[in-house]
């Protein structure tokens, strides 16, 4: 343990130019932070590095990679995390009962109002579907904003005990 924060197996996510951290909570959680250049190709450095979580229960783990991925991808492609130098930071969550995943980007465009919302499916347009699978899908999801900085999470309920 470094500084009362304990090092556990389900926090592999190292990768290059990702930092990473580990923080226990008071009411039995613990999270896990990742931040990824805001590059295309990264999305699939997000899917591994999820897969490899130890604590992220296997009921969950497809829509866990899922949703992240499609909310890595919403932050680079509308916000200045898709720009030269640009990152996404994803925290993973494990509380009792749920899981939550949260990933920040760098904020708006300049001259964008970026407030992330779900769109009326729209079949002959490109995209626009990323949120509405995180609305169909997450047990619950929200926006918050901080020091000009987006952040789009999502909960999923998990059992207590599961079922072997």
């Amino acid at each position: 343990a470094a500084g009362g924060v304990q090092r556990r197996r389900e926090a592999p996510l190292l990768a290059d130019r990702v930092h990473q951290h580990v923080v226990s909570h008071d009411d039995g959680g613990e999270a896990v932070g990742l931040v990824l250049p805001g590059l295309p190709e990264q999305a699939a450095v997000l899917r591994s590095r999820l897969r490899d979580l130890e604590a992220l229960p296997a009921e969950v783990s497809d829509t866990v990679e899922l949703l992240a991925t499609e909310l890595f991808a919403n932050a680079i492609r509308h916000t200045r995390s898709g720009r030269p130098g640009g990152t996404v930071a994803v925290t993973v969550c494990r509380l009792p009962g749920r899981l939550q995943v949260r990933i920040t980007d760098e904020g708006p465009l300049p001259h964008a109002v970026s407030t992330p919302h779900v769109r009326p499916p729209d079949l002959d347009r490109e995209g626009g579907l990323g949120l509405l699978t995180v609305h169909r899908m997450a047990t619950r999801w929200g926006t918050a904003h901080d020091s000009g900085c987006t952040t789009v999470w999502f909960d999923l309920d998990i059992p207590l005990n599961p079922v072997a």
